[in-house]
């Protein structure tokens, strides 16, 4: 019952801060009431000098927006569902697996061979593009990724095709591209293999994308040197919710005749998707400044970016979805308080050719 009650609560409580959102969006952030540590002091709106970007409000219009795309890739309804004992046992287990001391090897992957080699590749500006040439041609797959992402709509910026790597970086940029190999290398951790909700982690993916390509644009606006670290935390953030879908249902499979439940998945998703994203980046050896970003340090302007990117890539994509039209898309942005100028462009990049 008590287990059953939590989950309620948590949807009963998204629905409530909906309202309370929706009623506040309209008016000045100075009316929104935010506690002092959520504060961002001193910090500039995007695209309006001297306006105080509130961060608190964009992380909570990411938090609402974000678990409705989780309801849509679960398929699971809108109102609160009771939970059975044995779907209790199933939550406790998850929490028990994805909050152990020792992490299990199973649900936590290791880094990417290649990823300390990326991490360094910018230590030399001057050694950079030979750098990341390297890195990309000992994978001749991981370069097929990264010309397919150049190649996108998200990341095209002429209609002549970018078919080597080189080319990919005379046209993109050394930190664009950079991100492009950190996204190549961790795609495959996302592809589907279990038959419970296998559109879930397709979402996920997509969304990601989206994600990243939104805050690295973001993080060229507000502080350019931040570009490739806004799209690495973007994509660290959204392992938490991965590992979670495949503890979920791992546990599941061990408990016959019990079908998975959407209501719990997205309960446990939304619930330990930021605390397991933040223990896979600590595992991985994350800099201080990723882990600050994926806590919502309110001194930290990755935090920012993250949120950003992640609120932009999912209204993109719940637009693409029918779920949402384009007006409440974003409507949604400037109740979060983002400047029509800092948003526009990215959001046409986001929704354009898709």
């Amino acid at each position: 019952m008590v287990g059953a009650a939590i989950v309620i609560a948590i949807i009963a409580a998204g629905i409530g801060a909906w309202v309370a959102y929706r009623s506040y969006g309209g008016r000045r952030a100075a009316s929104v009431p935010v506690p002092e540590s959520a504060q961002h002091p001193g910090r500039e709106g995007a695209g309006i000098p001297g306006l105080e970007l509130d961060g608190s409000r964009i992380e909570l219009a990411n938090s609402l927006v974000t678990e409705r795309l989780w309801r849509l890739a679960f398929a699971a309804t809108s109102h609160a569902q009771f939970l059975e004992p044995a779907h209790i046992q199933i939550r406790d287990s998850v929490a028990a697996i994805l909050r152990a001391d020792t992490l299990d090897p199973r649900y936590f992957p290791r880094r990417p061979t290649l990823m300390p080699q990326l991490l360094r590749a910018m230590d030399d500006p001057r050694a950079a593009t030979d750098k990341l040439s390297r890195i990309v041609a000992h994978d001749p797959v991981l370069a097929a990724e990264v010309l397919r992402l150049a190649n996108s709509a998200l990341y095209r910026t002429s209609p002549a095709p970018i078919e080597t790597i080189q080319r990919a970086i005379v046209i993109l940029g050394a930190d664009a591209l950079r991100g492009l190999v950190a996204t190549a290398m961790l795609q495959p951790v996302f592809r589907a293999t279990r038959t419970n909700f296998p559109r879930f982690p397709r979402m996920l993916w997509e969304r990601t994308e989206r994600a990243a390509r939104a805050a690295e644009m973001y993080a060229l606006k507000t502080h350019p040197e931040d570009r490739f670290e806004a799209q690495l935390v973007v994509l660290l953030s959204a392992l938490g919710p991965l590992l979670v879908y495949g503890a979920a249902l791992d546990v599941y499979a061990r408990a016959p005749g019990i079908a998975p439940s959407p209501t719990l998945c997205v309960a446990l998703t939304t619930a330990l998707g930021p605390q397991v994203a933040l223990r896979m980046a600590r595992y991985w050896e994350s800099s201080p400044r990723l882990l600050a970003a994926i806590e919502k340090s309110p001194q930290e302007s990755l935090a920012i970016a993250l949120c950003v990117g992640e609120l932009l890539g999912t209204l993109s994509l719940l637009e693409s979805q029918n779920v949402i039209s384009r007006d409440e898309a974003l409507a949604t942005i400037r109740d979060a308080g983002l400047a029509d100028a800092t948003v526009t462009p990215i959001w046409t990049q986001l929704t354009t050719s898709r």
